[in-house]
């Protein structure tokens, strides 16, 4: 089949189906709890981290709830968003197309 060679990677189908929500709780929990703050918010929610590669701009959490509907969650000019790194070579592409690029 085209999801698995083998048998055996069958049995990590459900820890595919548990990582995103896993990775939301950990985002959730520590994002109102640790880390800096960007924007006065009437919430506790905070940014993670400074330079937030490993977790593909996902640790911006102050800023995501500012700019909820913003693609790229990156506010200052250390906060690389990962995730809008792929976004842009994608709509390079024309693969996606951005709106207000």
């Amino acid at each position: 089949t085209a999801i698995a060679t083998r048998l055996w990677q069958w049995l990590l189908l459900p820890l595919t189906f548990l990582m995103a929500p896993v990775h939301g709780v950990i985002i959730n929990w520590f994002g109102h709890i640790y880390g800096y703050v960007n924007f006065k918010m009437k919430n506790t929610s905070k940014n993670l981290f400074r330079f937030d590669f490993l977790m593909m701009g996902e640790g911006y959490h102050n800023n995501h709830h500012k700019h909820a509907s913003r693609a790229n969650f990156g506010v200052k000019w250390y906060e690389i968003d990962m995730t809008y790194v792929v976004i842009k070579l994608l709509h390079t592409m024309r693969i996606i197309t951005l709106k207000n690029t």
